[in-house]
């Protein structure tokens, strides 16, 4: 009896321990969770770090454009070479043949930068100038009655001289035998405007040393309008143009150079092509005008 008491209680005693202690197969199973696991998680621990330096690099960036000096006030003067990509005459088809010399006069301004950020920037400001041409080999002498001829609106000392071509020997026959005196001479074309553009600067190179194109278009106002004539021993004013817009566009396009010497303060100079468009209302006798400024100036970055 006592044995089989004793068997029982080893029997039972098997059974505790099967049940407390896992199997081979289960520590196996276990084993190879705890591997998947690791690996999920070494797989995932890098792209969560990946996750977090995009993350701070994206705030970095936040920070440097929040504390990048966006406004820039700009001083500007340039010389301006003034002239057409045909011949013609805007003032009357007799002078289309004529040649032309055009004058060399300078533009002075201020004007305001934008940067939208770290490569672009938009600007704004206004310029003052003076275009102004003459057209060579004319004629002018004191006329018997008023006159008025093309696209001037003479004044009253204006519309007692007449002008023509050299080349017009029809209307020169008159003189020919000399009984009225005539002046050789030439005919100036002055127009004065306001400028105020509207271009946007694409950084190329921003270093200490900078590089930029710069693309845009300008509104032109007209201040100033006079025609008049001059030979070697006289000058007299016709009066006015009146085929000329009060307001017209020039479309322009350059490249910018810039400087910096101190932390706020640089140099640039820009060299830009401007072509004037609708710059008449009417018979602009096949004149297209066009200038180049060199422009150059200091600016202020806050």
């Amino acid at each position: 009896t006592n044995i089989a008491v004793n068997q029982k209680s080893t029997v039972e005693q098997n059974s505790i321990i099967k049940d407390d202690f896992p199997t081979v197969d289960a520590i196996g199973k276990i084993e190879g969770t705890s591997k998947k696991d690791s690996t999920a998680i070494a797989a995932t621990e890098p792209n969560a770090l990946e996750e977090l330096l995009k993350k701070n690099e994206k705030e970095e960036k936040k920070i440097a454009e929040a504390k990048m000096d966006r406004w820039q006030i700009t001083s500007n003067v340039a010389p301006i070479y003034f002239s057409s990509t045909s011949n013609g005459s805007p003032i009357d088809g007799q002078f289309a043949e004529n040649s032309k010399s055009f004058e060399n006069n300078v533009s002075f301004g201020v004007g305001v930068n934008y940067a939208v950020n770290k490569k672009i920037s938009v600007r704004t400001g206004v310029n003052k100038f003076t275009l102004g041409y003459n057209t060579n080999d004319v004629v002018f002498f004191a006329a018997m009655d008023q006159v008025s001829f093309g696209n001037l609106t003479s004044s009253a000392a204006g519309s007692t001289i007449q002008v023509v071509s050299m080349n017009n020997s029809e209307a020169l026959r008159p003189f020919n035998n000399g009984i009225q005196s005539t002046n050789e001479g030439t005919m100036t074309q002055r127009m004065g405007y306001y400028e105020v553009p509207v271009e946007m600067s694409y950084k190329l190179i921003d270093k200490k040393f900078g590089i930029n194109v710069i693309g845009g278009l300008s509104t032109l106002f007209l201040n100033e309008n006079e025609v008049s004539v001059a030979s070697s021993t006289m000058a007299a004013s016709l009066g006015r143009a009146k085929n000329l817009n009060d307001i017209h566009f020039s479309t322009n396009v350059g490249l910018g150079f810039r400087y910096r010497f101190l932390k706020s303060f640089e140099a640039n100079f820009e060299p830009m092509f401007k072509y004037q468009i609708n710059t008449f209302n009417k018979d602009a006798g096949n004149f297209k005008p066009y200038f180049i400024g060199l422009y150059s100036g200091v600016s202020f970055n806050f």
